[in-house]
């Protein structure tokens, strides 16, 4: 049963307007999945005032539960001063709702000894370090945010912001622009258009600045010799990830023969620390790999029986708003493909079907997409060369260093669905983009 929000009466702090916000003591994430991505975008117990717009999280005691992962997490902040038996008997109260609200069979150990959270940001640490995200990745992002809030407040201050740029050019990576483009996106869609707004401003004077170099992909050319020395070179981390993504095609059996080669013969040399090196990173290529694979795998399972569910609805377009939350790129690309594979088998109605639920799930995902996102739903529907040439063509506008980033981001992550169709597709339109920026710039 879920625990719903407690309507609660606050006064701006700002304004001194009273107002009533939604606030929560218990998350449950069993019992409402979509709380987990909310609570760690900062949208859970966030009150904002309707008079003067001031805004920020509520102070609250918190009780974070997700059974898959049997993690029970108690947070009371500091700045409420309870004393500690006053914080035992609160938070014992909330573990016990959160038990009782449980079958028998389900009341585990852990509701024993529930972790504890000294500060929000550690909540959230412990969350993600649950998921398996590594404290390096997460003081990394945590690095990058603060980075990004740096330049953002001085964005109208050029001096300033010239002095931040040559401080930190080399943290003003590839990752560091997707991470940027991911919080326009995010204000986007939450309606807050005029931070979205500031964060684009701050990216087109970025560009201005510094050219972020883009993941490492083998040329066509290259031998298998110069994909091991790429990925030998390639940082840990995302920089990792997306060059595993990007390069997935080379890494085939002559790949792990020649690296094997490689090993056997620093060995027989007597050359013990070079073949370790060769080993352990095989041996990285093919944990991620697996990694990739699996998460690829879990989400194609989910998108499947999703798109069973859309194909039963009695009201299409209103089964996707309420499933648009779990829609992504690997639902869209299972669609196309389950579209194309009934038309190859002449199920015209088959296929018909599929395509309507395509159309309806593009046109619901692109009324709140960024232009970027929803040039390259386009670009994804239309035929190469033509087609996408004439979309190319109508949105020149849009065909800059940062555009080109997030769609090799797209293209990243379709490589792992393996929909060897799509991806060639728009391999053959990057090369249109590119062609385009080059006159552009020329």
């Amino acid at each position: 049963m879920p625990f719903p929000a407690i309507p609660t009466r606050i006064n701006c702090p700002k304004c001194q307007t009273p107002f009533l916000a939604e606030m929560r003591t218990i998350i449950d994430v069993g019992e409402e999945p979509e709380l987990k991505e909310e609570f760690l975008r900062g949208q859970v117990n966030y009150a904002k005032c309707p008079q003067c717009g001031a805004g920020g999280l509520l102070s609250t005691p918190l009780i974070y539960h997700d059974p898959t992962k049997e993690l029970l997490i108690s947070y009371v902040p500091a700045s409420l001063a309870m004393p500690a038996d006053q914080q035992e008997k609160l938070v014992g109260g909330l573990v016990n709702a959160v038990m009782n609200a449980l079958p028998t069979e389900k009341r585990k150990a852990y509701f024993l000894q529930p972790k504890t959270a000294l500060t929000l940001e550690s909540l959230y640490d412990m969350i993600l370090e649950a998921d398996g995200i590594s404290k390096e990745t997460l003081e990394n992002q945590r690095a990058k945010l603060k980075l990004l809030n740096s330049l953002l407040a001085a964005v109208d201050d050029e001096k300033t912001l010239n002095q931040l740029v040559e401080e930190h050019r080399s943290r003003l990576d590839y990752e560091f622009f997707l991470l940027l483009s991911d919080s326009i996106d995010a204000h986007a869609q939450d309606g807050d258009q005029q931070t979205a707004d500031v964060l684009t401003k701050l990216r087109e004077k970025l560009l201005e600045r510094v050219t972020p170099a883009m993941p490492r992909v083998a040329q066509t050319a290259a031998t298998y010799d110069d994909l091991i020395k790429l990925l030998q070179e390639t940082k840990p981390g995302d920089d990792w990830r997306v060059a595993i993504a990007v390069n997935r095609a080379r890494l085939d059996y002559g790949f792990f023969q020649a690296l094997t080669s490689k090993i056997e013969a620093a060995s027989a040399a007597g050359d013990t620390e070079t073949a370790q090196k060769l080993t352990e990173l095989r041996q990285r290529i093919l944990d991620e790999m697996d990694a990739q694979d699996k998460l690829v795998r879990d989400a194609e399972d989910k998108a499947s029986l999703l798109i069973m569910e859309l194909s039963e609805a009695q009201d299409l377009e209103a089964a996707v708003r309420a499933h648009v939350h779990e829609i992504n790129e690997i639902t869209i690309s299972l669609l196309a493909r389950y579209q194309a594979t009934a038309r190859a088998r002449n199920d015209e109605a088959r296929a018909q079907k599929l395509g309507t639920i395509l159309e309806t799930v593009l046109n619901v995902l692109e009324e709140n997409l960024p232009p970027d996102a929803r040039l390259i739903n386009k670009l994804l529907r239309a035929k190469y060369p033509d087609g996408t040439d004439a979309v190319l063509e109508a949105h020149r506008g849009l065909l800059n260093d940062t555009f080109l980033a997030t769609f090799d981001k797209y293209l990243a992550r379709l490589e792992q669905s393996k929909d060897e169709v799509l991806v060639a597709h728009l391999r053959e339109v990057r090369s249109q983009i590119v062609a385009k920026m080059s006159i552009l710039r020329a």
